[in-house]
Formats: C-alpha cells, structure tokens, sequence
C-alpha cells in the first residue's frame, strides 16, 4: 500500500467516523421511533379489539347472520379491517372482503398465537391490500381461546409515510452535519499536519547538509510533543553542524597531506575497484586522479607486473614490498612499491593501500654519483699512475741519465700540474654549488663588454699558439647584467678554452654579446668554433662531469672534463642557462643566456 501524507490519513478517517457514527445513530433512531409507533399502534388495536369482543360474541351466539354486516360497518366507521375467524381457521367474517372467497387463515402467526390465549401481533405485507398492515389477534373467549378469534388490522402506509419523511430530514441533517464535520476535520487535520510538514522540511534540509536554519514553530496550540520533537530536531541539527564542521575539517587536513605527499598512494577494494588515488600517483601512472575512481584497477594501469602485485596484495594479509620497472615516454621509471591491508573498525577488509616511491631520479642520481666517483678515480689515476712510473725509473738509475732524468721530471711536473688542475676545478664547482644552495652569490651590475675582453685576453697565449683569431662582438656595447665578475669570466674563459683545443689551426672563434631575440631582457653570451662538432648522442650529457665525446682525444688535449660542467652550474648560480647548437662537422656553438640589467 503506498504510504499516503499524514493530512490525508487524518481527515478522511476522522470524517468517515463523524458520518459513520452519525448514520448509525440516525439509523438506530429512527428504528426506535418505528418501533415505538408500532407499539402504540399495536397497543391501540388491542383496545379496539377488547371493545368489540363482546358485541362479536353476542352476534355469534344469537343473530350470526348480522355479524358480516357489523364487521363492514364497524371497521369502515373505525378505518379498520375487522376478520372474524373460527376454531378451523375459516374467516367468519371480514369487514373489507367476502368471507367465503378468502384464503383459510389458520396459518397467520398472529391467528396462531392468539389460539393459545395470547394477543398475537405481526406486521408484515398484504397480498390482498398490497400494502404494509400490522395484525392484532385476540381470542374470543378467554375461558376458549381455540374456540374463535377475533383479528384486527389497520394500515402501515400511514406509518410508512412518516417515517420516510423523518429519513428525508435525516438524510439532509446528516448531509449539512457531513459538511459541517469535513471543515471542521480539514481545520483539526491541518493544524495537526502542518508542524509534522514543517518538521519533514526541516528533516529534508537537514538531510540535504543545511544544518543552519532551524524548525520554527510559533503556533502556541501545538502538542507539547510536536514542541518537543522540533526542539529535538534542532538540537540534532546543532550537533550535526558540529560535527559535520570537525568532520570537514579532519578531511580537508587529511586531503590536503593526501595531495601534498610526494609519495604516490593508491587505495583500491577487495573487487579491484579504485578508491583514491593522489596527484603523485596520478603522475607517476600517468592517469586523471579525478575521474578514475570506481574504475578496476585493470583498465586504468598498463603495467602487468603493477597489476599482478595489486591482485596478490588483495589476496594477502601482509604488508608486500616489490622493486618494478615502469615505461614513462619511453624511459624506464624505477619504483618501489608498498602494499599495506586496509580494515575498517570492525576488522573488515576494506582493501589495500599501495605507496609508490619514484626511486628513478635517486637511481639516476646514485649512478651519477657512482660515475663522478668512477671518473675522478680515473681522471685521478692516470696522472699518478704516470708520475709513480716516472718516481720509479728515476730510482731505479735513471736518475744518473741527466737528459732522461730532466725528461721524466718535466712529465711529472705536467701530470702534477694536471692534478692540480683537476682539484681546482673540483674546488671551484663546490664552492660554486656552496654558494649557490646558500644564495650566497655576490650579483653587481657589470658591463659585459670589460668582462669578454679580459676573458680573450687570458685566452690568447694559447690561440696564438695554433694561430686562432678571437673575434669579439658585442652589440650593444652598453650591455650590463647582475653577475658575479670573477665568476662570469671563468664560464667565458671555460668555454673559450674549450673552443680553442678543438678548433683546427688558422681558424676563428666568434665570441658575441646581444639581446635574447626570445627575450629582449636577457642577454645572450655565445662563443661559436670552426671545431669538429658534437654529435646528438653526446650533446645531452655534455655538461655532465668528466663527460667526454672522446676520451682519449680529450686527454690529448689536456681537459680536466669539469671545464663544461663549471660553466653550467656558473649559469645556474646566476639564474641563467647554457645552451649548445652543433651539428657533426660544422663547428659548436656554446650560449650563456643570463637575465639582464639595463642602465
């Protein structure tokens, strides 16, 4: 049965009982004054009866012929039917009909009854007359009740006819008190209805997060209860708002660590559902963390063995570590990954959480870290090794050769000099990085014009030496930029040394100062050479430490391999960048792009 609203539950039934209980009583009424006129009628009979008794007595002891014409006298005189009928139940006489063509009436209930010395009285309907008629029967002779009986009749239609007129009256007061009852059941109903429907409001507001308006009932007829139960309502209101405040709070703080956290987590359930995923993992997998939650796992991550360690995760109830390779953009992406078992307060699973550590930028960092310390060790070793070779010959007796033993000691001295120059440039990269992380870089406005000119000056013995010309190009010539002087003109010496050791003989360096065409601000310091250039392979790793394209040409020349790495990390203690354009063949091209600082 479909539930109905409380007002329609109240007024039809509250009006169904007022008609129902005013039907009945009119009912019960009316048969009351039916039968109470029926009694007095039948009481009045009687008397009729009692008075006519002795003449019909008389007759049928003496002149019986005179009794038919008696009965039709008297009862048209008194409007009433008067039948006298013997011990056989043959009718004697009959004030209305003719005696000897009417039906025996020894079988009438009142008939009957008055033949054992009772007055019998029936109310039913007449055959002959077609109409309602009450029956009053007495015997004739007391002392002989089965002797004769005398039976008197009169009309219902009388009766009938008031009593229609009293249900007619009836039926329209208890229409007008229907009438009546509806308003007054509609008024009742509706009083009662409206606070429980401004209560159901409050509910449904309540039930939609608006905690802040509360129930307001101002009718001072309410129920005690219904005043109660909004008081009640309001007060749960008031708690829920706390709540649901502390409730918001704790999540925004738990989301606002849940986003924060560098770590990738991933939450999935038992059936291999997404629950929450952060932004790391959301990187590291490269999915939309907004729009992947309830989706399986299965159609959200390419990664098989991923998908395998999740699965046994689910199936397992302890905590599981595994090492995976993943493919980002085609490069190899080393994880860790942690599986933990989610329960809820009642020790029910509720799935695993899953932290993702990206170890790719530490395992490129420990490679990194384990080349520096692999190429300082033989960028280290080769000149030691030559000088001991050197030490031990010179012992050995050939010290006592002067010309091989000035011979061994000018070697040395180089592989010393070339010692000293390799830890010279370590110290200069680490106290470039020291000041760097501390923000300690002394920054002035300087010209870069006076800067590129003492760098080609310190650089100039050696070019001459391979009859290199150093064209210098700076436009305009009032360039100026925050920089570190000293530094500044180390990274340009750096990369014009670099320039003049591959550069082939009679050749020409280029170096030019300018405007960044991308960037009118920056200033763009370039130095281009005529060497053999770098091929594309070697140009990503270039200014890395003791990086080189070839190793046993470089040590010819007599790098350190920190030449390049010292220029980069110049360009970011100056917040700047260093760029390379080469191509195999046509010469190099080294940028230093630095912010600039016009007068």
């Amino acid at each position: 049965m479909k539930n109905r609203r409380f007002f329609w539950q109240i007024f039809p039934a509250a009006l169904f009982i007022i008609v129902l209980s005013i039907s009945a009583t009119s009912w019960y009424g009316t048969r009351m004054i039916q039968s109470f006129h029926y009694h007095e009628m039948e009481e009045d009979i009687k008397d009729r009866a009692l008075l006519l008794r002795p003449h019909i007595n008389m007759l049928l002891q003496g002149k019986q012929s005179f009794l038919q014409d008696f009965c039709r006298q008297t009862g048209r005189a008194a409007a009433t039917r008067i039948t006298v009928v013997a011990r056989d139940g043959r009718v004697l006489a009959d004030s209305n009909e003719n005696p000897e063509q009417m039906d025996n009436h020894g079988a009438r209930p009142e008939i009957q009854t008055a033949f054992t010395g009772k007055v019998g009285a029936s109310l039913r309907f007449s055959k002959t007359l077609s109409q309602n008629m009450l029956y009053v029967a007495i015997p004739l002779k007391p002392d002989s009740p089965h002797d004769s009986v005398l039976r008197l009749s009169v009309s219902g239609a009388t009766l009938d006819a008031v009593l229609s007129v009293i249900r007619t009256k009836l039926f329209y007061g208890i229409v007008f008190i229907a009438f009546l009852a509806a308003g007054l059941s509609y008024y009742l109903a509706r009083r009662i209805s409206r606070p429980l429907e401004k209560m159901r409001q409050g509910a449904e507001r309540l039930a939609n997060g608006n905690t802040e308006q509360p129930i307001i009932i101002q009718d001072t007829a309410v129920p005690r209860e219904m005043t109660e139960l909004s008081h009640s309502l309001n007060n749960m209101a008031e708690q829920l708002n706390g709540r649901i405040k502390i409730i918001s709070q704790q999540r925004n703080e738990l989301e606002a660590v849940f986003s924060s956290m560098t770590d990738g987590v991933l939450a999935i359930a038992p059936d291999h559902t997404i629950i929450r995923v952060n932004q790391a993992a959301a990187e590291i997998l490269c999915i939309d963390h907004s729009s992947v939650q309830g989706m399986l796992f299965e159609g959200v991550i390419r990664n098989r063995g991923l998908q395998q360690f999740l699965d046994n995760s689910l199936a397992s109830r302890e905590t599981m570590t595994k090492d995976l390779i993943l493919m980002e953009n085609a490069r190899e992406m080393s994880l860790r990954v942690h599986a933990h078992p989610l329960y809820d307060d009642e020790n029910s699973r509720l799935g695993s959480l899953v932290v993702l550590h990206n170890l790719t930028r530490i395992t490129l960092l420990e490679n990194i870290r384990q080349e520096f310390v692999a190429n300082v060790s033989h960028e280290l070793k080769t000149p030691i090794t030559a000088i001991r070779g050197y030490v031990e010959t010179l012992l050995d007796g050939a010290i006592d050769d002067r010309d091989a033993a000035t011979q061994f000691l000018q070697i040395i001295q180089r592989q010393g000099m070339q010692l000293d120059a390799i830890v010279d440039d370590l110290l200069t990269l680490a106290r470039i990085e020291d000041s760097s992380e501390k923000q300690q870089m002394d920054l002035q406005p300087e010209a870069i014009e006076a800067i590129l000119e003492s760098a080609i000056q310190t650089c100039l013995v050696g070019a001459k030496q391979k009859n290199i010309t150093i064209n210098m190009e700076c436009v305009p010539d009032t360039l100026q930029a925050l920089v570190n002087c000293a530094m500044l003109e180390q990274a340009i010496i750096n990369l014009l040394t670099n320039a003049v050791s591959y550069s082939p003989e009679n050749s020409t360096i280029t170096l030019s100062a300018r405007n960044h065409n991308d960037s009118p601000t920056d200033i763009c310091i370039s130095v281009q050479d005529q060497g053999p250039g770098i091929e594309k392979k070697h140009q990503e790793r270039i200014f890395e430490r003791f990086y080189r394209c070839d190793k046993a040409r470089s040590r010819k020349q007599g790098g350190t391999g920190l030449g390049l790495a010292i220029v980069k990390h110049i360009a970011d203690s100056h917040g700047g960048t260093v760029e390379l354009k080469s191509e195999p063949g046509q010469g190099a091209s080294f940028s230093l792009i630095l912010p600039g600082s016009k007068r």
